[in-house]
């Protein structure tokens, strides 16, 4: 009897721990090895990784692409460096640096942030950056086929915000082999 309570006990705790670390928010996929939470991740064999709140991840020499429990995904340029967070309930991510392409459920499902300001997309395809300005950040938001809105906003020398969105039709959904 003894026994049996110690092992519900023990359950318990291993069952709480693992709670109050965080249940997923998202999983990440890619061709190329990325780094998540500071380690080199290989994903030769293994197709997704679980990401939870408060996960670094960056992108190595491929695109990262997170896709979120409401089916929003979020790819991550070559380089791009981000986190994942939750926020009242809420996924939330936060770009700190490069480009990531969005192709949200809806326009309330994930939050999208740069540094520490929320971008808050016309559309629910786009892309933003930090880290871009001038002409460089010009020609990541233009497409061919679509007329773009960019919005920029310098945070500092060498650093800008952007955000694109599509005006009649969206700009190709995020893939990871853009």
């Amino acid at each position: 009897m003894r026994r049996l309570a110690l092992v519900s006990i023990l359950l318990m705790a291993v069952m709480g721990l693992a709670y109050a670390q965080g249940a997923k928010v998202a999983t990440a996929t890619a061709t190329a090895p990325f780094k998540l939470k500071g380690a080199e991740v290989n994903p030769a064999g293994v197709p997704s990784w679980p990401v939870m709140a408060g996960d670094a991840i960056e992108a190595g020499k491929a695109p990262v692409t997170l896709t979120f429990e409401d089916g929003t995904k979020v790819a991550l340029s070559p380089g791009a460096k981000g986190r994942v967070e939750m926020q009242n309930g809420k996924a939330v991510f936060v770009l700190t640096d490069g480009e990531a392409l969005y192709d949200m459920k809806g326009l309330d499902s994930v939050k999208l942030m740069a540094l520490d300001k929320q971008v808050k997309p016309p559309a629910t395809r786009g892309t933003y950056c930090v880290g871009c300005t001038g002409k460089a950040a010009a020609g990541t938001f233009w497409t061919a086929k679509n007329t773009a809105l960019v919005l920029a906003a310098g945070a500092g020398a060498g650093v800008g915000l952007g955000v694109a969105a599509a005006q009649g039709e969206a700009p190709a959904a995020v893939s990871p082999a853009r």
